[in-house]
């Protein structure tokens, strides 16, 4: 797993507020964007986001990821 491009998948999946629209996003399938979350929840061994029905809400753990996420995006361009 590329790291860069899974902070960018969940950079888009919390902005979007789904793994569908993250996809369209950047121009993967549903299905591996949702993978690559699972990856990056294992590889740091910390759950990112809730899902329900209702959508996915990132938690406390996701949303400092998420802002460590875009500044190094943010870098890296």
């Amino acid at each position: 797993m590329d790291r860069l491009q899974a902070m960018i998948a969940f950079v888009r999946v919390v902005e979007t507020g789904s793994f569908s629209g993250a996809a369209r996003q950047i121009g993967v399938g549903q299905p591996a964007v949702s993978k690559t979350i699972a990856q990056l929840e294992d590889r740091l061994q910390v759950r990112l986001l809730v899902r329900s029905t209702h959508g996915l809400t990132p938690t406390d753990a996701g949303l400092r990821f998420y802002e460590r996420a875009r500044t190094a995006i943010h870098e890296a361009d």
